[in-house]
């Protein structure tokens, strides 16, 4: 029986090896670092979402409710998709200048975009908004997400709601 010779490595190749080795440990060995920020606000945007046919206006506001967690409004999509907000822990009206706890309820598929919009056509963009559900029963149809609106100050409001293709929006009075 015929052997195979064995293949021996030259010390140039061991010691290349050797230092592509460590120099991949020294480059990697901290491991990843993660950047700490503050928690998401609110952004300016220059443009006007378009309306929403058949939303409402500040004479004609979005349907509004209030339970044990909060005042619930009804808002009104492109696709007849469910557009649901909660300001949880509010109670009577929807005060202006407080960052509330809100959750939404919408159709859609991808991200969710929210602006918000004053009668003098500012649009301030909500950031941060992420799936999650209340730690209380909350029941309806479309994804839940969590996140923070802030209304700048007192008036009517309207909320513009953006989910891949479909788009919503409510109007309310703050303040």
């Amino acid at each position: 029986m015929e052997r195979m010779p064995r293949l021996a490595m030259s010390p140039r190749v061991w010691i290349g090896a050797f230092a592509a080795v460590l120099v991949a440990l020294t480059a990697c060995g901290s491991g990843p670092t993660v950047a700490t920020a503050s928690p998401p606000s609110t952004i300016e945007v220059t443009t006007t979402p378009p309306p929403v046919p058949g939303a409402g206006s500040c004479a004609n506001v979005s349907t509004a409710r209030e339970d044990r967690h909060g005042i619930e409004v009804e808002g009104t999509t492109t696709h007849d998709e469910p557009l649901t907000l909660l300001f949880a822990g509010v109670h009577h009206t929807i005060p202006a200048g407080k960052a509330l706890t809100t959750y939404v309820r919408v159709g859609g598929v991808r991200a969710l975009r929210i602006s918000v919009i004053g009668t003098d056509g500012h649009v301030d963009r909500a950031l941060g908004f992420r799936p999650g559900l209340p730690r209380f029963d909350w029941p309806g149809a479309g994804t839940p997400w969590t996140g923070t609106l802030t209304f700048p100050q007192s008036g009517c409001w309207r909320v513009y709601v953006q989910r891949g293709g479909l788009t919503g929006e409510l109007w309310l009075h703050a303040g």
